[in-house]
């Protein structure tokens, strides 16, 4: 037995008063019992626990077996479960070798909350029918932690004969007290201790919720007594009771922290290294390698770069945004957190070289105005597709359709327009690299793969030709109801083969018609191009992101509680970069218009109002506007191969019919829905280029 004091008052160690630290150096509050070893004797758990009429049971897991035999000596008896998370043996060695600290949050709780209940309804079922009745009279009652897993031992014995605690390293369980492993039983006597843990426990007993009755036992028409064998419902399982009858509980967001190495962590290096090896470094005359700090952004960056292997690679980078606490954490480690001040003549610079870029193709053949708009209007949806995942999830559920936040852009058009290049600029602006696959093993399947393990950061999948386009994109993009919380943007880009992008697929994605190219013999935008890959950083993005962050915690919020409309993350994102440009360049570009979600709605059928456009220069007479049946009607002169390339551009709302080589457009849509004011023909004409 043991004799103890709880919070001694002499200033030491075992004061949870004392000031041996400065504040921000205290990790946690300790509280430890003062004892002085009164003696050590050999017995069992009959006579250990004997004697008391109540028990009160705060236990990490228990053997049913046991509780059959050890529970009857009791008159009443409570056991808050402090079961450990239901996972697999990978999932728990992936859990213990991550260095991003989740939190037990209510997703955790629910799931594990079910499967216990469920697993304690089994057992009682096979072994413990004798202790139904006591479960349906309330004389034995068992509970389950609703936050973070307790380890905790504590047995809590009262009755006409006093009081006694019993901790130490003993699980509720027949293995632990019948000497089948070595354990550490510590006994207190006495009410003074008694009470002292009783707090401990009631701290516990707060934060756990009670496995009602009927989720373990029924009672048929007959009055028997049986075990509940139905699943339990997740919207009836104990926390979903607990706060469906009012209590509210706040989620802790994770943070990132750094753990010690682990075994698998060593390996990894291990294997990095094997493949670091082949990276050629720069030689000089002589033979020797030359290394300096320029040289090896770029090798690293090129390394990082590469398309990722066929056909699997294990090792992926990923980031995840932890919104809760403002964190951006890359393979583990912290990449930006709220607060950091990002130096002011990086981000200028990284503005500068941005904005040079995308002003460079002003000078292309073609529509080059479009261009620059379609890059622009590009990278502001790419800067904020890692958080339209998080506002998805709220969406989804809330009934708001998903491609609100849309996570699929496809750049498609002119050869030489830029497009691999630009998306590959951007991309690397962000976390400094950019993750590419190639076209040859596309898949949608694979693509599903690939975005969960990059998190945040964008996938290219580059120069898709019209089959894999054909085959896999729709497939990708139609069935994507995917309510994670963080996974790639996937970015594609293709040539002029996809002429149209079907409606139903282009409505779910950012598209950008780039109409314009340049020779190959001019190098102006490739030297700019190679520059702007040299010196490009990632401040602009960082700073982008510091301000994006608590904005999408509003807008959640806002989803969350069911506020009319929906955020609009896009027009966000313009506003925030226009702003960041306003502050570092000292003045906004002209191209870098304020964008919402319904100006993507007109970038996206601009190549349907160019084609209309087109067929208006060649021929007017071949468009009639009928107001009497609200149409507007298109006759490609007995070409229907031409007419049905020409539907397929047509937006769904838009499109009324086509027959042959007449194509029937609705008058009201193209007024009302993309503000095409349809006076005459020669107004339709000039309205269809630019709103």
């Amino acid at each position: 037995m043991a004799r103890s004091e709880a919070k001694a008052h002499d200033p030491s160690i075992f004061d949870e008063t004392a000031s041996l630290f400065e504040p921000h150096e205290i990790a946690g509050n300790l509280t430890v019992f003062r004892a002085e070893l009164l003696g050590a004797e050999q017995t069992d758990w009959m006579r250990l626990f004997a004697g008391f009429e109540r028990l009160q049971a705060l236990t990490f897991s228990s053997s049913l077996d046991f509780l059959i035999r050890f529970l009857p000596q009791f008159e009443d008896a409570e056991i808050v479960l402090g079961s450990e998370r239901i996972l697999t043996r990978q999932h728990a060695l992936l859990v213990q070798t991550s260095e991003i600290v989740e939190a037990y949050g209510v997703a955790d709780a629910l799931a594990d909350h079910k499967a216990l209940t469920e697993a304690l309804a089994r057992q009682l079922g096979d072994a413990g029918r004798a202790l139904l009745p006591r479960v349906l009279q309330g004389s034995l009652r068992f509970r389950l932690l609703r936050g973070q897993p307790s380890h905790e031992k504590l047995y809590l014995l009262s009755g006409s004969n006093g009081s006694r605690v019993i901790t130490g390293s003993a699980n509720l369980s027949r293995h632990a007290f019948e000497a089948q492993q070595q354990e550490i039983y510590i006994a207190f006597e006495g009410e003074k201790a008694w009470s002292e843990f009783e707090r401990y426990y009631q701290r516990d007993w707060r934060e756990s919720c009670p496995i009602d009755a009927d989720l373990l036992v029924v009672s048929t028409p007959t009055g028997e007594t049986k075990p509940r064998t139905a699943p339990v419902d997740l919207i009836e399982t104990p926390l979903a009771r607990v706060i469906r009858a009012g209590v509210v509980i706040r989620e802790e967001p994770p943070r990132a922290q750094a753990l010690e190495p682990t075994l698998a962590a060593l390996r990894e290096a291990e294997k990095l290294g094997a493949e670091l090896k082949e990276i050629a470094l720069p030689k000089s005359k002589s033979g020797h390698t030359v290394v300096d700090a320029q040289t090896l952004v770029r090798v690293l960056r090129q390394h990082q770069a590469r398309p990722v292997a066929e056909p699997a690679e294990d090792r992926l980078p990923r980031v995840q945004i932890l919104f809760g606490s403002g964190q951006l954490v890359l393979d583990g480690s912290p990449w930006l957190s709220a607060g950091e001040i990002v130096p002011r003549e990086e981000i200028r610079k990284d503005a500068e070289l941005m904005t040079e870029y995308i002003g460079s193709f002003s000078a292309f053949f073609g529509d080059a105005r479009g261009a620059v708009d379609a890059y622009w209007a590009f990278l502001v949806w790419l800067y904020s597709a890692p958080a339209a995942p998080h506002l998805r999830q709220a969406a989804v559920p809330a009934g708001i359709d998903p491609w609100i936040y849309p996570v699929y852009a496809v750049l498609y058009g002119r050869s030489s327009g830029g497009k691999t290049l630009f998306s590959r600029v951007a991309a690397r602006s962000m976390f400094g690299f950019e993750k590419m696959i190639r076209s040859g093993v596309f898949t949608a399947t694979r693509t599903f793969g690939l975005r969960q393990k990059l998190g945040a950061v964008p996938l290219l999948i580059d120069d898709v030709t019209r089959d894999k386009f054909t085959e896999h994109v729709p497939s990708l993009v139609r069935t994507d109801q995917e309510i994670g919380d963080c996974y790639s943007p996937v970015v594609i880009t293709t040539n002029k083969d996809v002429t149209a992008i079907p409606a139903d697929v282009s409505k779910r994605m950012v598209t950008c018609h780039i109409d314009a190219a340049i020779p190959e013999n001019r190098s102006v935008t490739g030297t700019i191009a190679r520059r702007v890959l040299k010196g490009l950083g990632t401040a602009l993005f960082r700073a982008y992101m510091l301000e994006l962050i608590p904005q999408v915690r509003e807008m959640r919020a806002a989803l969350d509680e069911g506020r009319p409309g929906f955020p609009d993350l896009l027009a966000v994102s313009s506003r925030t970069l226009r702003q960041l440009f306003r502050e570092h360049l000292g003045a906004v570009p002209g191209w870098a218009r304020e964008l919402d979600f319904h100006d993507y709605f007109g970038i996206r059928h601009r190549k349907f109002s160019e084609q209309l456009a087109a067929i208006l220069a060649q021929s007017e007479e071949r468009v009639t506007v009928d107001r009497t049946s609200g149409e507007i009607v298109v006759n490609f002169g007995g070409d229907t191969n031409q007419a049905n390339q020409f539907a397929r551009t047509v937006p769904d709302f838009v499109l009324k019919g086509r027959f042959a080589d007449i194509v029937r457009l609705d008058l009201e849509a193209l007024e009302k829905e993309m503000g095409i004011a349809v006076h005459n023909k020669k107004s339709l004409w000039q309205r269809l280029f630019r709103r």
